[in-house]
């Protein structure tokens, strides 16, 4: 079993991408931190469950995926419950892409362009697909933790995310 002090600073850690991850999969980033919440609490109760041989990342990922699931069926059950008025919904963390040109507003512009147009892409994705993508480029994880966390076959993940990442590049080359 991971000792408290432990836990704390491991979700600590991850927080940002977890809360990111959550906020996409739901979109409602006030409910997000209520399920980000929820998960670390599941994750707590159940240390004794934790296979130490598995990264600490990919198991919350996991309680994290499963936990969007139960949250997504309760808002089906009552679409009101839960919800924020106004919620913005939260995009993939693209806007950590550094800068080419931080004082030239019209590469700032063309930039923001290109990233409306890329987050618009990644949400037509199908939901599997859009969480394998933005685990693999904004979480910066392996393969094999996306496989674990998402419950599917490695190669399942590496297609997944190649197929995305090949149909955006396509409609980006068309774009121009």
């Amino acid at each position: 079993m991971l000792p408290e002090e432990t836990f704390q600073a491991d979700c600590e850690k991850i927080r940002p991408g977890l809360q990111r991850f959550v906020a996409s999969r739901i979109r409602d980033s006030h409910a997000a931190q209520d399920v980000v919440q929820e998960v670390y609490t599941k994750a707590f109760r159940n240390l004794e469950r934790f296979d130490k041989s598995r990264s600490f990342t990919t198991w919350v990922y996991a309680i994290a995926r499963n936990s969007c699931i139960d949250f997504l069926r309760r808002r089906m059950r009552d679409p009101l419950a839960g919800l924020a008025p106004n919620a913005p919904v939260a995009p993939p963390d693209l806007d950590r892409l550094p800068h080419r040109a931080p004082g030239d507003p019209v590469a700032s512009a063309e930039r923001n362009d290109l990233l409306a147009f890329v987050r618009n892409e990644l949400r037509r994705l199908p939901d599997h697909r859009r969480a394998a993508v933005e685990m693999k480029i904004v979480e910066d994880l392996t393969y094999r933790e996306i496989a674990q966390a998402l419950d599917v076959p490695l190669g399942t993940v590496a297609f997944w995310v190649k197929e995305a990442l090949e149909t955006v590049a396509r409609k980006l080359r068309d774009l121009r």
